[in-house]
């Protein structure tokens, strides 16, 4: 929370900046020697000042809870694992974080909207299962009453084990002589072999003791598995990305209404490698199914954007786009009116930013850092609007000073030319700019 208010009042501006506790406080200490809290600008507002000297001081004077205190309570075996680690060679800031989030983690009942404040600022990678826990926490697949989460994650566990076993238990689905699920998989298995070819982590084994895949193996891990002979299907090793197949296809059985649409395949990939490459060790059998559930969450927020007969709907994907062509006209006339001016199409950018939430825009460590801000947000995915705004300001220079071809290639480019830090610090200055109108005008009216 100190970290959180340093970055608001950075971002916010000199105006508001607080000035400098010289007070002494018994838990200062805990801050480092390197704190620093910089000093009032001259020209700024006291009272903004005072507001924030406020804040910080009730924060230095808080008595944080120890690791050895939450791990005396600890409500389940996620928060003991995660408390298995030593965090004191991490600094000051990251172990005050970190503890500060374990300790939320562990009430009988979680407090939802303060986790979303601190994820809302980015998850620590330090400690090892927290961002996944998180997400799987503001995904609805873990309930609020942490003592309940062991018990969740088995039964989660039990019934998509039985699914599996119903639909997919080897390679293949059981029953493929339905033309519609033939299909289903051929869209799937097709996908599947193209999803973040960047990352390769999907094609690694799931056992870890075959990682090194032969040349071999590999290729027949390419084929299509209905081509396979059965001594090449007899031996066969599984990778990560046969197991996003199988969840898609669960899912798609599942979920007649919307089955597999392109695109699934890539959120379906942030969800299911952030669980594995965050998974606490002991917990790796829940990986899977914890991912089909938190899947299946998060499509039911979106399966609108993915449905054609809803694309005018206020859930669907044009209300999405229209939503973004709304804060750009608000916030940025000048690039709007070049857009009118060029015919420029946003759609050409926007509802492959929307639909697959920049998963393929980014590298994944990128991708994760703008889903712990995504998945912090009570009205999703409102915030998400303003970080694909912020992408096309990120080159507001070239847009406005050049012709069509160069604005097409300069949006087109505009994720490989910011970091992810400043692209969300950017997204929420445009978000703080609409509040402040917002405020505006309601006071004049």
């Amino acid at each position: 929370e100190y970290m959180g208010i340093l970055q608001m009042e950075e971002e916010i501006g000199s105006k508001f900046r607080p000035v400098v506790i010289s007070e002494k406080s018994e838990s200062a200490g805990i801050l480092g020697n390197d704190s620093k809290i910089p000093q009032a600008d001259k020209n700024s507002s006291t009272a903004p000042a005072e507001e924030y000297k406020a804040k910080i001081q009730k924060l230095l004077n808080r008595k944080f809870v120890s690791f050895e205190d939450i791990k005396e309570k600890a409500s389940n075996g996620i928060i003991k694992q995660m408390l298995s680690t030593d965090y004191s060679s991490t600094g000051t800031y990251t172990s005050i974080k970190i503890s500060r989030m374990l300790e939320i983690l562990n009430q009988p009942n979680i407090d939802l909207d303060r986790v979303r404040t601190l994820c809302y600022n980015g998850i620590i990678d330090d400690c090892k299962g927290l961002r996944s826990t998180v997400w799987k926490l503001l995904l609805f697949h873990l309930p609020p009453k942490s003592q309940e989460w062991d018990t969740r994650m088995q039964d989660k566990l039990v019934e998509y084990t039985k699914l599996r076993d119903d639909l997919i238990p080897g390679l293949i689905p059981k029953d493929l002589t339905k033309e519609n699920m033939l299909v289903l998989w051929d869209d799937i298995e097709k996908d599947i072999k193209r999803t973040r070819p960047d990352v390769a982590f999907f094609m690694e084994a799931v056992d870890k003791t075959n990682n090194l895949l032969s040349e071999e193996n590999f290729e027949i891990s390419q084929t299509k598995k209905m081509l396979l002979t059965p001594e090449q299907k007899k031996n066969y090793i599984f990778t990560h990305g046969d197991v996003l197949g199988r969840i898609l296809f669960i899912y798609g059985e599942r979920h007649p209404d919307v089955r597999y649409v392109q695109g699934m395949n890539e959120l379906l990939a942030v969800i299911y490698y952030t669980f594995s490459k965050d998974c606490i060790p002991g917990y790796e059998r829940f990986v899977e199914s914890d991912a089909y559930f938190s899947f299946e969450n998060l499509m039911d927020e979106l399966q609108d954007w993915f449905n054609s007969k809803k694309d005018k709907a206020s859930t669907g994907i044009r209300a999405q786009l229209k939503n973004i062509a709304d804060l750009l006209e608000r916030n940025k006339k000048e690039i709007w009116r070049v857009f009118q001016e060029q015919g420029v199409n946003m759609d050409l950018y926007a509802i492959r930013w929307q639909m697959l939430l920049l998963c393929q825009d980014f590298h994944m460590p990128d991708v994760t850092r703008l889903w712990d801000s995504l998945l912090a947000d009570m009205a999703r995915f409102n915030f998400f609007s303003y970080i694909c705004v912020a992408l096309i300001v990120n080159v507001e220079e070239e847009i406005l000073t050049g012709e069509f071809d160069t604005i097409h290639k300069s949006i087109t480019e505009s994720p490989e030319r910011i970091e992810m830090k400043d692209l969300i610090r950017l997204a929420r200055k445009l978000l703080a700019s609409d509040i402040e109108a917002h405020f505006q005008n309601q006071s004049q009216k």
